[in-house]
């Protein structure tokens, strides 16, 4: 499936899309099973540990982790943003679907950028509550002219009530905002006086829809007043013409950027290449070979913009 024209337009012209049903059950279950199962491991370990009473094992998806977080955040802060990097969550980054509407805004040559992030949303968790902030914020200012593609995926329904997306239409093409860095939970949130004057959109999403976002669209995450958690998982996508620390199966850069050019749009974790026509053979195809190269690769700091 590739967007079509009204939907590019419309993407572009908001800054940010809605394409409900695009994954089913079977796409995405995959990744549950995985976390689950990764909760489940971790659970039992903090009760080996004496760090949890039980494992809450007759919990469910939606309200395991709320339980077990009521005594310890050490399993949340464990699973928590990209540090998960098993077949589950390889096979949703590579899923034709998603990889199909990314070409259809950056091309046919796609990295998977580094920038994946598990979301588990624990009602009332302040850490939860992602204040106002582009993701170009977070990314090498050399990328700030270019497209780097968010999608966010909610595992279960995500409705104002679970603390779903709010986004500020129609100003990301203009500049990024200056950012600072919050107080007690190290986001970056843009600074009040810069906040553009426009009316937030909040923006609830189906499981099996995704939202589609640019790098320069503001966006906040609201907090979850519900009984539930509020899964989700964000993707990036880009031009495989952008900075990217991809290296090839014999070691070598993808490409050798200019000097003045940041290794990667975002250097701290690891890019792959998830679809080409000119260089299909450099084309990461196994999980195995995404966990090593998340695995082994070096972290480089990001281009200290905002003075953190």
């Amino acid at each position: 499936m590739k967007l079509s024209p009204a939907q590019r337009a419309e993407f572009h012209r908001e800054g940010y899309l809605v394409v409900e049903d695009l994954l089913t059950d079977e796409d995405l279950q995959p990744v549950i099973d995985e976390i689950n199962e990764e909760v489940d491991r971790r659970a039992r370990e903090l009760v080996a540990s004496g760090d949890l009473s039980r494992p809450y094992e007759e919990e469910g998806f939606e309200t395991r982790l709320t339980r077990i977080t009521a005594e310890t955040e050490k399993l949340y802060r464990g699973i928590y943003s990209g540090q998960l990097s098993g077949p589950g969550i390889f096979q949703l980054l590579t899923n034709p679907k998603l990889v199909d509407l990314a070409e259809s805004l950056v091309g046919p040559e796609i990295i998977a950028s580094s920038v994946y992030r598990l979301r588990p949303k624990v009602p009332r968790l302040p850490s939860g509550v992602v204040p106002w902030h582009q993701d170009s914020g977070y990314f090498e200012p050399a990328c700030d002219d270019a497209l780097v593609l968010t999608y966010w995926i909610p595992l279960v329904d995500a409705t104002p009530e679970r603390g779903c997306m709010q986004v500020i239409p129609r100003v990301h093409q203009g500049r990024v905002f200056r950012h600072t860095v919050q107080p007690v939970i190290p986001y970056l949130v843009i600074v009040p006086e810069e906040m553009p004057p426009v009316e937030p959109v909040t923006v609830p999403v189906r499981k099996g829809g995704v939202l589609l976002l640019t790098n320069r669209t503001p966006h906040c995450s609201i907090e979850n007043v519900t009984d539930v958690i509020r899964w989700s998982m964000d993707l990036r996508y880009q031009s495989a013409a952008l900075p990217t620390n991809y290296r090839t199966d014999d070691g070598h850069p993808f490409h050798d950027p200019p000097d003045a050019t940041p290794v990667a749009c975002y250097p701290p974790e690891a890019d792959f290449l998830v679809r080409s026509q000119l260089r299909p053979w450099d084309v990461v195809t196994e999980w195995l070979r995404f966990n090593e190269i998340r695995k082994t690769y070096q972290s480089l700091p990001v281009t200290a913009r905002w003075d953190h």
